[in-house]
């Protein structure tokens, strides 16, 4: 199936043309492309949960995964002004928990390396956010320099070589 895009100018004069190839849909022996534009993470079946995991702490992570903005992995929710990073408060608010239950939670998910919290200046103040390891659940297409410098033990585990590599050679400035 061929997409065309055309572009006039107030005038109606032609701006420009644009065509491309897109898959169908449907395809009768495929099927149909279930929800190919909406945002999601993927959970990979390899690697198992940490075993101190209980499954209801399981089940609280997913909840969380599906608050992790598109591409960056940390979590957030869309509210006046915008995306904006979770809290403590907004995530016990997310689980259906008390603010104390959520930071236990929080607190043990950082010492498990299944999720992390970086601090970051923006303007004049410094904000808290939450990242879920992309070893667990990933948003995206490819591992940033924050996400690997959050996850780095895990990373190292999973990455080729040249890889952790580049990654050293970008962050050598807060990398040991």
């Amino acid at each position: 199936m061929q997409k065309e895009t055309i572009y006039y100018d107030d005038e109606q004069q032609l701006i420009s043309k644009h065509r491309q190839w897109v898959d169908n849909r449907f395809d009768e022996e495929k099927g149909y492309t279930f929800w190919n534009q909406k945002h999601g993470s993927k959970q990979f079946s390899d690697v198992p949960f940490p075993d101190d995991m209980t499954d209801a702490e399981i089940g609280k992570l997913t909840r969380l995964a599906k608050c992790i903005y598109k591409d960056s992995n940390m979590l957030a929710y869309r509210g006046n002004g915008g995306v904006k990073p979770h809290t403590l408060k907004t995530m016990a608010k997310e689980l259906k928990i008390t603010d104390r239950q959520a930071e236990r939670f929080i607190k043990k998910m950082i010492k498990l390396e299944v999720m992390a919290k970086g601090k970051f200046e923006i303007g004049n103040t410094v904000e808290v956010h939450y990242f879920i390891s992309p070893v667990y659940f990933f948003s995206g297409k490819r591992v940033n320099n924050t996400l690997y410098v959050l996850f780095r033990n895990q990373l190292d585990k999973v990455l080729p070589g040249w890889v952790r590599n580049r990654f050293v050679e970008q962050n050598s400035s807060i990398i040991n």
